[in-house]
C-alpha cells in the first residue's frame, strides 16, 4: 500500500544570517513517528520541511511542491500569516484533495474561530493548544476514513470538538534533536545561515498577563522538562557547534533546581565553545539564587544583562494587565544587580490601558529621577496577539482600545522581502485613557529620551547637573525638549521631524518600521539608533548645541567636549570611524545594557 505524504511548514525570517531551527513541528512530528501506524502509513521527506521565509521563498513553486503532498501541517505565528495563507491557498488550488491543518499561536482562540475559517475556506482543521497528540489523532482518523469527531482539541468549517487534556509529562514527549530529525535537515547544505536551536526546559506560566499567549488560565498548571533529557539535548546543540540557544522558559529562574541546568551550559560552552549565546526570559520574581545562576552566566559571557519585565509603573495600568503586584521589590532588584556589577535592563510597554501620556512619561522620570536607574530601558510598542485575553473584543471595547495595522517590525534587517512586508501587526495606539495624538506625542518623546538618555548621549550630564546642580532631569530633558522643538536649524528638531514623519507613515502603512541611514549601511535601525549614528557622525555640532541651550536656560558657560566630560563625545567606544560596527556593537538587542552599565 503507498503511503500518504506529510509536510510540514513553520516559516521563520532570517535575521543577521541566522535562522530558528523548526522545533514546534520538529516536535509534531517526532511524537507522530513513535507510532507505528503512522510510520506505516505516512512517510516524510525532509525536504517537504519549509522553514525559511526569505526573498527567497517562491510561493507559487513552493505551493506546486507542497500540492503533490496528501497531508500539509502549517505553524501559524503572527509574523508568517499572510505568507502561510497564501501558500495554503494555492495548494488547495494546486490539489483540492490536500488536507490543510493549521495550528499555532496565531490562530484565533478555541471558540473564536468562526470568522477565521470563513475567510479561509482552505482550512481543513484547526488544531488547538498542545499539537502533538491532536496532529497524531487527526492523521490516524484520516488514514482509518474515522469521523474527526472523534478527535478532541480540533475545530473544521462544520464543528468543534472539546478540548484534550493537556501533556502532562513533557519529558516523555520525543525529542527531533534525539531522534535524528534535525540531523536530516542540518544535513541539508543547500543554504549559508546559521542554525539557532530552541530547547524546551518547560511549558505553562503561572501568570496572567493580557497581553501573553502563555499565561492564559488553561496555561497557568507547569511542567517541567526532565533534566536527563535536558542534558542530551544541551549535548546536541553543543556537539553540532551550534552557536545561539533559545531556553524555552517563560520564567527562568524561578527554580533553585534550575542552577544544575546553568551549569551544564557553562561547562559545555568552557569545554567546547558552544553555545555560546542564550536567549533566557527570566522569573517575573527576582528570587535570590536567580541572581546567583544570572551572575555564573553573566561572567562567563553566556548572558549580558538580567531583564525586568517592568511593563509599567502605573499600578492602574498593572491591574488592567493583571500584573497588580510584580514591581514591588525593583528597588531591592536593582540594588541587589548593582552590588554584584551586573547590569539590568527594564522593558516597558506604551500603548497599555490606563496609561496616559503623563503617567506614562513620569514612569520613566520615576525611574531615572527617583530610583535612579539608567541602564538600558526598552519601550515597546503595545501589539494585540489574537490569542490572549488583549485580543478578546470584550477586553478591547472595556478600555475602548484602538488598533492600527502595520507591518512588521524588521529592525537590523536589510530589505524585507514584500511577503513579509504583507504581515500584520495590530499595533495598540489609544485607550480610554490616551488619544491617538497623545500616542503619537509619546513616541516623540520615548525616542528622545532613549536616543539622548538611554544610549548615553546625555546621561553623564544629566546625572551631573542633578547631583552638582541640583536640576532634575524631569526638569532638564522636559525643558531641552521644548527647546530644541523651538530650534529648527538644530540637528535634534531635524532628527525628531525625521521620525515623527516616518512614524505617521508607519501608522498609514506607508512604509515598515524602521530608518535607514545610508552612508552608513543598508540595514533597517530602530529610530533611536539611527539618531544614535546620526549623533556620532555630527557629536561637535549637537554638543555645541546642547552648550547653547545650557548657557541659555541656566546661565552655564559649559565645555562638554573637554574636562571631564571628555568621554562623553564617545559614550561607547568608536571603531575608527566604522560607524555600522560601533552601532551594532554597541546598540544590538542584548549588547545595549551591558555597553551602557552605570
Amino acid at each position: 500500500m503507498t503511503s500518504k505524504r506529510i509536510a510540514f511548514v513553520e516559516l521563520s525570517h532570517i535575521f543577521t544570517n541566522q535562522i530558528k531551527l523548526p522545533y514546534s513541528t520538529g516536535c509534531i512530528w517526532s511524537y507522530c513517528k513513535t507510532d507505528k501506524e503512522i510510520t506505516d502509513s505516512y512517510s516524510f521527506d525532509v525536504h517537504d520541511w519549509i522553514y525559511v521565509l526569505d526573498e527567497n521563498l517562491d510561493i507559487n513553486k513552493t505551493a506546486k511542491q507542497l500540492s503533490k503532498c496528501d497531508v500539509v501541517g502549517i505553524s501559524y505565528f503572527v509574523w508568517n500569516t499572510h505568507v502561510s495563507d497564501k501558500l495554503a491557498k494555492q495548494i488547495r488550488y494546486i490539489n483540492p484533495k490536500c488536507v490543510i491543518i493549521y495550528g499555532g499561536l496565531g490562530i484565533p482562540k478555541y471558540g473564536r474561530c468562526e470568522k477565521f475559517l470563513k475567510d479561509r475556506p482552505y482550512i481543513d482543521v484547526i488544531v488547538h493548544n498542545e499539537g502533538e497528540i491532536v496532529f497524531k489523532n487527526v492523521l490516524k482518523a484520516l488514514h482509518r476514513k474515522e469521523d474527526l469527531r472523534n478527535v478532541k482539541g480540533i475545530t473544521t468549517p462544520f464543528f468543534s470538538t472539546p478540548l484534550d487534556d493537556r501533556v502532562k509529562d513533557i519529558s516523555s514527549m520525543p525529542s527531533p534533536y534525539l531522534d535524528g530529525s534535525f540531523d536530516d535537515l542540518l544535513a541539508i547544505k543547500n543554504h549559508s545561515y546559521e542554525w539557532e536551536s530552541l530547547v524546551e526546559l518547560e511549558r505553562g506560566c503561572p501568570y496572567t498577563c493580557t497581553f501573553c499567549e502563555v499565561g492564559d488560565r488553561h496555561w497557568t498548571k507547569i511542567f517541567k522538562q526532565d533534566y536527563n533529557k535536558l542534558v542530551r539535548e544541551i549535548d546536541w546543540v553543543s556537539d553540532k557547534k551550534i552557536e545561539y540557544l533559545h531556553l524555552i522558559d517563560n520564567n527562568f529562574g524561578m527554580y533553585k533546581e534550575q542552577k544544575v541546568i546553568s551549569d551544564l551550559l557553562i561547562d559545555k560552552y568552557k569545554l567546547t565553545g558552544y553555545p555560546n549565546a542564550l536567549n533566557i526570559t527570566w522569573a517575573k520574581h527576582k528570587k535570590p539564587f536567580l541572581f546567583d545562576i544570572a551572575e555564573d552566566l553573566w561572567k562567563v559571557g553566556l548572558n549580558k544583562s538580567v531583564t525586568i519585565a517592568l511593563q509599567s509603573m502605573n499600578s492602574s495600568t498593572l491591574k488592567a494587565i493583571e500584573r497588580a503586584n510584580e514591581n514591588t521589590n525593583l528597588r531591592e532588584v536593582l540594588a541587589n544587580l548593582k552590588w554584584r556589577g551586573m547590569p539590568a535592563y527594564i522593558e516597558t510597554i506604551l500603548g497599555l490601558p490606563e496609561e496616559s501620556l503623563d503617567s506614562f512619561k513620569e514612569g520613566i522620570y520615576r525611574l531615572i529621577d527617583d530610583i535612579n536607574y539608567h541602564n538600558y530601558i526598552g519601550i515597546y510598542v503595545m501589539v494585540a496577539l489574537p490569542n490572549t485575553p488583549f485580543g478578546d473584543p470584550e477586553y478591547l471595547k472595556k478600555y475602548n482600545v484602538q488598533i492600527k495595522q502595520t507591518s512588521p517590525a524588521f529592525f537590523h534587517h536589510e530589505n524585507p522581502p514584500d511577503q513579509l512586508l504583507e504581515e500584520v501587526n495590530n499595533v495598540v495606539v489609544g485607550s480610554n485613557s490616551m488619544t491617538f495624538d497623545d500616542y503619537l506625542e509619546a513616541t516623540g518623546w520615548k525616542w528622545f529620551m532613549i536616543s539622548l538618555h538611554f544610549l548615553g548621549w546625555l546621561r553623564i550630564l544629566a546625572l551631573e547637573l542633578k547631583n552638582n546642580h541640583n536640576i532634575s532631569m524631569r526638569e532638564f530633558y522636559n525643558g531641552l525638549f521644548e527647546w530644541f522643538i523651538n530650534n529648527d536649524q538644530t540637528l535634534l528638531y531635524r532628527e525628531y521631524t525625521i521620525t515623527m514623519r516616518m512614524l505617521k507613515k508607519v501608522f498609514n502603512r506607508e512604509i515598515p518600521w524602521g530608518r535607514k541611514v545610508s552612508d552608513v549601511s543598508n540595514i533597517y535601525w530602530e529610530y533611536e539608533e539611527a539618531t544614535a549614528i546620526h549623533i556620532a557622525k555630527e557629536k561637535n555640532r549637537f554638543y555645541g548645541e546642547i552648550e547653547d541651550y545650557l548657557k541659555e536656560e541656566y546661565g552655564f558657560n559649559y565645555s562638554i567636549t573637554t574636562n571631564q566630560y571628555n568621554k562623553m563625545k564617545d559614550p561607547y567606544e568608536v571603531y575608527n570611524g566604522d560607524l555600522e560596527k560601533w552601532a551594532r556593537e554597541c546598540m544590538w538587542w542584548g549588547r545595549r545594557a551591558e555597553r551602557f552599565f552605570v
